[in-house]
């Protein structure tokens, strides 16, 4: 009997952006969900939906445009997104001051269902594949990533839509919000970083460039996390 094959065709119009921007949306519409019965104002809930989305969906194509022969290119980051929503929250707060760390927790189950979903795009499209693989449930395209990979797209929907979950009963039953934020962020780092070592990229070396980026983006993460705490100082939580 041979193996298990995710057998990809090459399609004529690539499903990669549409399910991005779903993935986006149902993301956000979560998190607003979860502000709402948070107890968040529902002018807050709006505000800050709309800059944190134009924030994400800006930073995280722009990190990723490229000039190739063939024209201009561009992507979608999820640690540029992970940042650009931080920011957008930071920004929200400031304006608002209504319940800002409730804001804050109600969008950190919110990020990894957004990467994981959008990870479904990857796997259709064939970006972000994994190493050379051509043992069970190895991936198999045919369009301009021809070869068998390992499907490290659907491993990274998987983790991160586990990850959500956990995020939300943490969210949901820990009184102290703060504790929840940092719980999840330490376990949501660790595993992008972990899970780097699965990808094309990762040319064997100890720590790829990207693992760097993301070691970077976690400075920048919690530098932005310590600065809201210290300038917003909340009284609700």
């Amino acid at each position: 009997m041979g193996n298990f094959l995710f057998d990809i065709p090459a399609f004529r119009w690539s499903p990669y952006a549409p399910i991005v921007v779903l993935a986006l949306i149902l993301g956000f519409i979560s998190a607003a969900l979860l502000m709402r019965s948070l107890g968040v104002a529902r002018q807050t809930i709006f505000y800050t939906s709309l800059l944190t989305f134009i924030c994400t969906l800006m930073l995280s194509v722009s990190a990723t445009i490229r000039i190739t022969p063939e024209g201009v290119r561009a992507g979608f980051s999820g640690l540029a997104a992970g940042v650009a929503m931080m920011i957008g929250i930071l920004i929200s707060s400031l304006i608002f001051k209504d319940k800002p760390l409730l804001v804050l927790a109600s969008y950190v189950p919110a990020a990894p269902l957004m990467y994981g979903l959008s990870k479904l795009g990857c796997f259709l499209a064939g970006c972000c594949h994994g190493k050379a693989y051509q043992g069970n449930f190895a991936v198999a395209y045919h369009n301009q990533y021809e070869g068998t990979y390992f499907p490290v797209q659907l491993v990274d929907m998987a983790v991160f839509i586990l990850i959500h979950i956990l995020a939300l009963i943490l969210v949901m039953k820990m009184k102290n919000k703060a504790h929840a934020i940092f719980i999840v962020i330490f376990i949501t780092l660790p595993s992008r970083f972990v899970l780097e070592y699965f990808r094309y990229t990762h040319g064997g070396t100890l720590i790829s460039r990207d693992q760097i980026i993301i070691l970077i983006a976690a400075a920048i993460a919690f530098a932005i996390l310590i600065a809201g705490r210290i300038i917003l100082k909340p009284k609700n939580a």
